[in-house]
């Protein structure tokens, strides 16, 4: 059972995360809904590759500069598109380390300066006539880095468990730890997403054989139109090894497979539709020679 009223006032000190994911078990129910989304999201993937690589590259770009705008309205923030259109960050490499978060960090928050990680507490809550009413506390600062190292060891993780193997269930469980580690002042949901997006890349192409750079599929918009449920599901959370929340880290990646399943239904009809928004081949990162050269590298072979 999850913190009475989502509220948990006990500072996160240093614990293993190798320890705290060996204790979550999957359910069965999950199981189902895991095996049913990922039938519709080969259906989609197949439908996808039956499009010519220069559609499917401008399918890529347009979606992946609504998820950057929609990740920002999620934390009530605007983006410059011209700002997605010049940044190269997300389409060079998929390989994790503290420098790659960082600058993972910058680009979320549109910041000329790359952020260290933070040195003060960090809570999440609200502020009413000057009191502070906090749910969870984020990591102690002291611990950060070690927190940290650990993320990215568990990030890279590639055993042939479910939770590791998956791409539905490790890229919701990156973000859940990387949400509650904190690392930073302000941007910590942004730059999860993006973790987000990259993870389940990574593991797609291992699947699929191909070698995007771009995820084939975001969640951000579901997410903004369902926030309520992406707080409480958050926030039901204990990060800690002294409490059993199996039961509430299973109800997040059902969370994460029911925004999943949203978008495979509205994808899937747009692209059978052709929407024109996102079949823009005159989007200008395609005009940019450097991305261009990256994004006409990436394959989504035909799949049958």
């Amino acid at each position: 059972m999850g913190p009475e009223n989502c509220c948990n006032l006990e500072r996160v000190e240093y614990f293993p995360l190798e320890e705290y994911i060996s204790r979550i078990k999957l359910n069965s129910n999950l199981l189902y809904h895991l095996e049913e989304t990922s039938k519709d999201f080969d259906k989609y993937i197949k439908l996808l590759s039956s499009y010519d690589p220069d559609i499917v590259a401008s399918f890529l770009i347009n979606s992946f500069e609504k998820e950057i705008v929609d990740s920002n309205l999620i934390e009530n923030h605007t983006s410059n598109y011209s700002k997605i259109n010049e940044n190269n960050i997300f389409y060079y490499t998929l390989n994790i380390n503290h420098q790659r978060i960082k600058n993972l960090h910058k680009f979320a928050l549109e910041k000329e300066t790359i952020d260290d990680y933070r040195k003060e507490e960090a809570w999440v809550g609200y502020v009413k006539d000057n009191e502070k009413h906090i749910y969870w506390y984020g990591a102690e600062p002291e611990d950060i880095k070690k927190f940290m190292d650990d993320y990215i060891k568990e990030y890279k993780a590639n055993s042939l468990s479910l939770l590791n193997s998956n791409p539905f269930l490790k890229s919701a469980l990156i973000t859940l730890l990387f949400i509650r580690i904190h690392p930073f002042g302000d941007g910590n949901g942004r730059t999860a997403r993006l973790l987000y997006d990259m993870k389940f890349t990574e593991l797609i192409n291992k699947i699929y054989k191909t070698n995007l750079k771009i995820s084939p599929l975001h969640i951000s918009n579901s997410i903004l139109l369902n926030q309520p449920s992406y707080v409480h599901a958050l926030d039901s959370i204990y990060f800690d090894v002294k409490h059993d929340c199996n039961d509430e880290i299973n109800k997040w990646f059902d969370f994460c497979l029911n925004m999943t399943d949203e978008q495979l239904f509205y994808l899937s009809n747009e692209l059978k539709n052709k929407n024109r928004y996102l079949f823009n081949i005159e989007n200008p990162s395609l005009k940019n020679e450097s991305i261009n050269q990256k994004i006409k590298s990436m394959k989504i072979q035909k799949l049958h």
